[in-house]
């Protein structure tokens, strides 16, 4: 019962202590019970008795007691933040708003005092929060830098912050401080802040604060294993997709190494109930995923290797793999400005950054042990993912898997090497896509699709390079497997643009922009591949250069009737009208000799 007459700071403290124990029994426990239809009982039976305390309090105030105003303050300021993140949870937001706000100004003038500063630093959050909610990134950054601010600014003081439930003990008690509600606070700034550094498209301060955020909840042990470990090998991927594969390597082994600490806690617990299965069963599902971002490490390290091979030599000298080259505007202090503190110190993780390494490849043995190390990460994930249970992963899966024999035949030197390389791509894509219906799954299927028209056009080029440089000539069964190469990619190809044309056969008179690209590039492999074919006969050669005629056709009508295609493949439109100009004659000739 809250009385608003005059009473002692012991009843009062009392009354708040009692109201307050009901106010988190209704937002902790009951409101996971609430019925579907009425998501929200418990937290408006909450706020109706917080209204109440907010209004005794202001009350006590106005009348004379003994209640220190430092900590009428802070027992104001936690009732109306918890007002504030009910309104929002309850999609209030302008009322929200506006009793954070009353809130922080309560609070502001004593933001350095034990009592206050955590309270205060949760009331800046849920206002960073709140103006993100509201698609305003940068005011939501204000508030929670001003979090960050009062954080920083306590700790130089060395006072220990003190929690609501040490503050309500009698004042006859003796008052303790906790410095985990304080830590737990500012972790959750670091974290909205990266949130927030995302929105405004700061992608590297972004990942900087999430990587802080997870090395603090290592620090003061805060934190759930497999979350953290899918968290840190997502944030890895941002890494390597910068060339930074030191941090990236760093934080799939810290991956790694918090789930086997995981796993090896749950085997030491004999409980066999529904709880401990399901947590089993997540551990299994979260180390299959941590293992395909260890095989997407591997393939994006391969494919930053080949991409700096083939660059000139002025980028070849450069070999940064630690990202050590990018600037960090790091004007809030928040990794020294270096990037290369972004480890986690207090974590042994050289059990698996000893099985790979984190520098360019160089040599056709770098790229096999890389290699390996991929297929082992694939294969641990297929334990997981099947294809008649999860089908667009196992999919995905193989694609990786096809990938990273494509980069290691970029390594090999030997001819014969390299097309058993391809024709290993060739027999896993195959015997998947007789596995899945187009129908369910059109879009893996058209991948798959033109992933084989490319995978034979691969062996096909390595045949005709081998060809060009003897002098001796060519047997039949040299010229069969060519045209047999010759006919598989181009039958791949139209199978793939047959899925994007319409019921009667017509290609869509706008394309879609993610398909732009591989329509246009199919057309004009088919148009290539078709020249490549070897005639013995004249009518057979002019079958082919007709279909290599109407493949670049289709390409000029394309890019002539979608100017995004034109501006988006400019370069193969233009080859592909030069195509068109001249094909005719070579057309035009072999029809005058076929009829003489």
């Amino acid at each position: 019962m809250i009385v608003t007459t005059d009473m002692t700071a012991k009843e009062i403290i009392n009354d708040f202590k009692e109201n307050y124990g009901k106010v988190r029994k209704l937002l902790d426990e009951d409101s996971k019970n609430d019925p579907e239809n009425e998501p929200y009982t418990s937290k408006y039976k909450a706020k109706e008795i917080l209204i109440k305390m907010r209004d005794a309090l202001a009350n006590t105030f106005s009348t004379e007691s003994n209640l220190d105003p430092l900590k009428g303050d802070a027992m104001l300021g936690i009732v109306l933040l918890n007002i504030g993140i009910i309104d929002m949870e309850t999609e209030e937001l302008t009322a929200s708003e506006k009793v954070l706000t009353e809130a922080e100004e309560l609070l502001l003038p004593n933001s350095s005092k034990p009592e206050i500063v955590t309270t205060l630093i949760n009331i800046d959050n849920n206002l960073g929060i709140l103006w993100s909610n509201r698609d305003e990134p940068e005011k939501a950054k204000s508030y929670l830098l001003k979090s960050k601010e009062f954080y920083e600014t306590f700790k130089c003081s060395m006072q220990m912050p003190l929690p609501i439930e040490n503050i309500i003990h009698n004042t006859a008690d003796s008052v303790t401080g906790d410095i985990m509600v304080l830590e737990k606070a500012y972790t959750l700034t670091l974290y909205y802040l990266a949130q927030v550094y995302g929105s405004l498209k700061e992608d590297l301060k972004s990942a900087v604060y999430c990587h802080v955020t997870l090395r603090r909840q290592l620090q003061y042990n805060d934190y759930e294993p497999v979350d953290w470990s899918l968290n840190s090998a997502t944030l890895s991927q941002f890494f390597a997709e910068r060339n930074g594969f030191f941090q990236s390597r760093h934080h799939l082994a810290a991956a790694s190494t918090i789930l086997d600490q995981y796993e090896a806690k749950l085997s030491e617990d004999s409980t066999n109930d529904e709880v401990m299965l399901a947590k089993k069963e997540q551990l299994k599902h979260r180390s299959a995923d941590v293992a395909r971002c260890w095989a997407k490490y591997c393939i994006l390290l391969m494919t930053a290797s080949k991409t700096r091979l083939m660059n000139d030599a002025e980028t070849m000298s450069e070999a940064v793999t630690d990202m050590s080259n990018l600037q960090l505007e790091d004007n809030e202090n928040i990794c020294g400005g270096d990037i290369k503190n972004l480890i986690f110190p207090d974590l042994d993780v050289t059990k698996y950054e000893n099985k790979i390494g984190d520098k360019f490849i160089l040599t056709y043995q770098d790229a096999r042990e890389v290699f390996l190390s991929c297929q082992s990460w694939l294969n641990k994930a297929k334990e997981y993912y099947k294809l008649d249970s999860l089908a667009s992963d196992y999919i995905e899966l193989i694609q990786d898997s096809s990938q990273s024999y494509a980069y290691l035949a970029f390594f090999e030197e030997d001819d014969e090497r390299r097309s058993k390389m391809h024709k290993r791509r060739i027999d896993m894509l195959e015997d998947l896509i007789k596995e899945i219906n187009p129908t369910y799954y059109l879009q893996c299927c058209r991948q798959l699709w033109y992933e084989l028209g490319e995978v034979y056009s691969e062996i096909l080029n390595i045949k005709l390079d081998k060809l060009n440089k003897t002098n001796e000539k060519p047997t039949p069964h040299l010229l069969k497997k060519i045209n047999m190469l010759c006919e598989k990619s181009i039958e791949n190809y139209d199978q793939f643009l047959n899925s994007v044309k319409d019921k009667n056969g017509m290609m869509p008179v706008k394309l879609d922009l993610d398909v732009i690209r591989p329509v246009i590039s199919a057309y004009a492999f088919i148009g290539r591949n078709s020249m490549k074919r070897i005639a013995l006969d004249k009518r057979t050669q002019l079958i082919h250069v007709k279909k290599s005629f109407d493949s670049y056709q289709a390409v000029v009508d394309i890019c002539t009737r979608d100017k995004d295609a034109a501006k988006m493949m400019h370069v193969e439109f233009s080859l592909c009208q030069e195509m068109v100009s001249i094909l005719p004659i070579k057309i035009k000739r072999l029809e005058t000799e076929l009829a003489a």
